[in-house]
């Protein structure tokens, strides 16, 4: 077995620093498991007037035929879509785009959220691979949680893409017709379809490339311009009656925060449902003031933010200064894993049964990718 690497989650730096997002491109991924790159077939567009809530809409609706489309992705995890993207990218100005790690938004929430949640809630399960100067991380446990979920948590789950359906139309309003938009509470939930942008971000003195899947458009788009401020999180929760109901509804709200606040999103827009799935308010929460949000109304969440961002700078750090990068022309993979309230990163040895897929194989990186940064010069 390689060498082994562990990191406490409980300790936290100073780094607050946190650089400005900016997209750099996006990609369409269709249920067909195709990657659209520069397309934004997939996007999405907010519109739900309030008097849309008086036809009392059911949340439930539909539960028995939805289309799990993304359940049946061979790979969900995949870098490719991602990687194409970046290479794009870096084709029309032929030079590599700087960046020391590049992966997706939610295993990057995954990792700050080891300092917050029990392993039984947040499996992280990853491979991290040294090419070409930079670190790429991909995610092996996409659907654990889904085979974990109850009844009553899958419903819960179901009510939030639901929301998305009713809440939003393929295209603008104008260019919409009115059945269309009057059909939506009885249009079939498809998973399967994601529009992803990619953002150039960065903490502290680390540079990170993230993909991130948008669930909307607030207002208009800004063609070939970066449309980070127009982008909103759809969220549903169970409506807040008790102090009980608040306290987790402080606990969603803080990881929708952490989701927003990676990537720049600026709008967090929550529907809440009663007992029997319908859909009573909506809410829209700027992300920047969620940390005062929090703060106010609960002590013991009122460093949360803070902490996150300590912590995101901690374990960037960590892995940057782990993980050697000057073997360029060469691959070396590990496993990162969260245990015992460590992360624990591990380096694979060529008996592993992954190494080779990983190594010379497209587990990780995809070949197209790795023969462009070929034949870069360095």
């Amino acid at each position: 077995m390689g060498k082994t690497y562990n990191l406490f989650v409980k300790q936290k730096g100073t780094t607050t620093a946190l650089k400005q997002p900016k997209e750099l491109s996006y990609y369409s991924r269709t249920t067909n498991e195709e990657f659209l790159v520069g397309n934004d077939a997939n996007l999405n567009y907010y519109y739900l007037p309030d008097a849309e809530l008086d036809n009392r809409l059911d949340l439930s609706a539909g539960v028995a035929k939805m289309r799990d489309t993304a359940k049946e992705f061979k790979d969900p995890g995949t870098l490719r879509g991602l990687l194409a993207t970046v290479q794009s990218v870096e084709e029309k100005k032929q030079k590599r785009t700087k960046a020391d790690i590049i992966t997706f938004r939610g295993v990057i929430r995954r990792l700050i959220s080891a300092a917050f949640d029990s392993p039984k809630f947040n499996k992280v399960d990853l491979r991290v691979v040294a090419f070409d100067g930079q670190i790429f991380i991909r995610d092996v446990a996409s659907k654990d949680e889904e085979l974990r979920m109850t009844t009553e948590s899958r419903n819960a789950w179901y009510t939030g893409y639901k929301f998305e359906t009713v809440a939003t139309l393929s295209q603008p309003l104008p260019y919409v017709d009115r059945e269309t938009v009057e059909k939506r509470p009885k249009k079939l939930v498809n998973t399967g379809d994601e529009y992803i942008t990619v953002v150039r971000t960065g903490v502290g003195n680390s540079k990170l490339i993230l993909g991130a899947e948008v669930d909307c458009i607030f207002d208009f788009k800004e063609e070939g311009k970066d449309n980070l401020k127009h982008y909103a999180e759809l969220k549903c929760s169970a409506m807040v009656s008790t102090q009980a109901d608040a306290r987790k509804f402080e606990k969603k709200i803080f990881k929708t925060w952490l989701q927003c606040f990676l990537v720049g999103i600026p709008r967090i827009i929550y529907g809440f449902r009663d007992d029997n799935c319908i859909l009573k308010t909506v809410e829209e929460f700027a992300a920047d003031e969620v940390p005062i949000i929090l703060k106010s109304n609960n002590p013991a969440m009122s460093t949360a933010c803070l902490d996150a961002i300590k912590w995101y700078g901690t374990l960037v750090e960590w892995l940057l200064n782990t993980i050697p990068r000057d073997d360029v022309a060469n691959i070396k993979p590990y496993k990162l894993v969260y245990e015992n309230n460590h992360l624990r990163l591990t380096e694979m040895d060529e008996i592993d049964e992954e190494y080779d897929a990983i190594v010379n194989g497209e587990a990780v990186i995809t070949n197209d990718f790795k023969q462009w940064r070929t034949s870069l010069p360095q």
